[in-house]
């Protein structure tokens, strides 16, 4: 029997080396292996790296910034026009500056700065806003941008560029957004759009501020918190249009023709043209109060104004944008054109008083009570003056006051003080309750004017047709001339009557009506004496058979078949001795009028 021999034990492959290992020295290490020793010099490279990049970056900044910055040149003409001490005062209520100065020319207060930049400025000086890295470098960023789109001669920044950065500004600001649509306007929009939830804005806010000071400009924020608290949009105008105080109409009227430039459901229904000396102290006193009633019995009023002890005041007034506005408007505009021999003791004031009182724009307007949007200053204690301003009321207005600005001064302080007996809800105030009886008054004025309008109407419809029948049968009685002057007036009183725009005015057809009455007195004369011939003839023709009936032996009889003549044959009887004696006897008629 053979017998296996056992396997033979191999090593593992993985098991430690039977002698140990030797360490190896660094220098027996390859060159680029080796670490290299520090060195201790005070120039290494590293540092020297460092030093280089520092300096490039100092040189850098220095200069972009002495090629952004302002140049000596730039602030002189700076300081040459604009006096921040003085400012530009107006010196007429009406006017808005009757003197300009240099900075007339310019876009904003302050000259070449944008006017975002300025309120942008101005809040962050008022709400102690501290400067960050994140805004130097952006506006570091949009200065090297508008540099270098400067050196471009083909790159003109337009109003659609402007209006897309102000667009994109307004996300970033709260309620009171800015876009420039004009150079020089600003346009503050009361509530951002994601605040308006789809609502549109239906009243706007229209002035001009070019010639101001900071007085103006305060009394122009006194409206940020009344615009925020009911959406409105507010545009000022910062640069003139047209020369004198002929900016405020054109400015209007580039309004109204912008809005109906819009679909209807974007457009504003309402603009109210605030004059820049107005401070507001109610923001809790919506512009609605002071508007029609909505419906279909006030849609044909176009324009609220009020009056002062000079006349029409329109230093604040709304006007409703449509078709009527803009050719009342234009009107305005064009008047010194069309009438330059009228005078015009207050300017464009003068020429919308004058075209408001035209047919064509007259019965579209009303007048409402001066306190309400157009109240003057008073004493310090209040009085029951129609025009003076009360508790509670929207604004104040200072036209036309002696020492201005230190008038303006003590209200703006009371109204940046925001008093709790100033600022009152409007349902706490005399304004719902005013406007309800005013426009109740006016309601019942109307009916009474449609009244006397429809019987002015009809007489005259009465007049010219019996004229036209009179001048028939007794217009050959007349001289040619006479009947030629009465047929003249009694056309024009007719097409008047006929006249969709010129029918409604009831003074013009009253007075149409007296003159066609005094051009027909003649006729009237003429058909008088007619009566009278006719009436004459009638009574000879009476006598003449009275006395045939006489003749013919009805005295003889003493009687007559007739007993109804009998009376007066006897009464032609006692009258022949009269005729035998040659004296003609006036005899009565027979049967005209009496009853036996």
């Amino acid at each position: 029997m053979t017998s296996q021999s056992p396997s033979r034990e191999l090593p593992y492959r993985d098991s430690s080396p039977t002698s140990p290992l030797t360490p190896l020295s660094p220098n027996a290490l390859p060159q680029w292996i080796r670490q290299n020793r520090p060195r201790s010099a005070l120039f290494s490279n590293g540092r020297i790296k460092v030093m280089l990049i520092g300096v490039g970056c100092i040189l850098m900044g220095w200069m972009l910034t002495s090629t952004l910055g302002p140049t000596d040149s730039d602030l002189a003409d700076l300081d040459s026009a604009y006096d921040v001490a003085s400012g530009g005062v107006l010196n007429n209520p009406d006017g808005f500056g009757s003197h300009p100065t240099a900075s007339a020319k310019q876009p904003g207060i302050l000259g070449d700065v944008e006017l975002e930049e300025e309120i942008e400025i101005e809040e962050d000086i008022e709400h102690g806003k501290k400067p960050s890295v994140t805004g130097a470098l952006s506006e570091l960023h949009d200065a090297v941008k508008d540099k270098l789109q400067s050196w471009n001669p083909y790159f003109v920044k337009g109003s659609h560029e402007a209006a897309a950065n102000a667009s994109t500004k307004a996300k970033h600001k709260g309620h009171n957004t800015t876009t420039a649509i004009l150079g020089g306007e600003d346009v503050r929009e009361g509530l951002a759009e994601h605040e308006k939830l789809g609502a549109r804005t239906r009243i706007g806010k229209c002035t001009i501020l070019f010639h101001g000071n900071s007085y103006w400009e305060r009394a122009i924020r006194t409206h940020e918190r009344h615009d925020r608290e009911h959406g409105y949009r507010l545009h000022v105008l910062r640069q003139e249009l047209m020369d004198d105080v002929w900016s405020k109409p054109a400015y209007i009227l580039s309004l109204l023709l912008r809005e109906l430039g819009k679909p209807e459901s974007e457009r504003l229904d309402w603009l109210f043209w605030i004059d820049a000396d107005t401070v507001l102290l109610n923001p809790y006193i919506p512009l609605d109060v002071f508007l029609p009633p909505p419906g279909s019995e006030f849609e044909d009023i176009h324009l609220v104004y009020s009056n002062d002890w000079n006349g029409l005041n329109n230093g604040v007034f709304p006007i409703r944008v449509n078709q009527w506005a803009v050719n009342l408007f234009a009107a305005i505009v064009s008047w010194r054109h069309y009438r330059p021999k009228e005078p015009l003791v207050f300017r464009d004031q003068s020429a919308m008083d004058s075209l408001m009182h035209e047919p064509a724009f007259a019965p579209h307007v009303v007048q409402a009570p001066q306190r309400w949007f157009n109240a003057y200053q008073g004493e310090h204690n209040e009085t029951l003056a129609p025009f003076q301003i009360r508790r509670g009321d929207l604004l104040v207005h200072f036209a036309g006051v002696p020492d201005r600005e230190a008038r303006m001064n003590y209200w703006l302080e009371r109204a940046e003080q925001h008093l709790d007996d100033w600022e009152v809800p409007v349902k706490s105030t005399s304004y719902p309750q005013e406007a309800k009886d005013f426009w109740n008054e006016q309601r019942q004025r109307r009916q009474q004017r449609k009244e006397e309008l429809a019987a002015a109407r009809l007489k005259g419809k009465e007049l010219v047709t019996q004229l036209e029948q009179k001048l028939k049968d007794y217009g050959d009685r007349l001289a040619a001339n006479l009947k030629e002057e009465i047929e003249k007036e009694r056309g024009e009183l007719n097409s008047l009557l006929d006249d969709e725009n010129r029918n409604n005015d009831l003074k013009l057809i009253e007075e149409e009506i007296s003159k066609l009455e005094e051009k027909a007195s003649p006729l009237d004369s003429a058909l008088s004496e007619a009566n009278k011939s006719l009436l004459k003839s009638a009574h000879e023709a009476i006598f003449a058979g009275e006395k045939d009936l006489l003749e013919s032996g009805f005295h003889d009889s003493g009687s007559s078949s007739n007993p109804t003549l009998t009376p007066y044959l006897q009464r032609i009887s006692d009258t022949q001795p009269s005729a035998a004696a040659g004296v003609e006897p006036v005899m009565p008629s027979i049967g005209v009028g009496e009853n036996n």
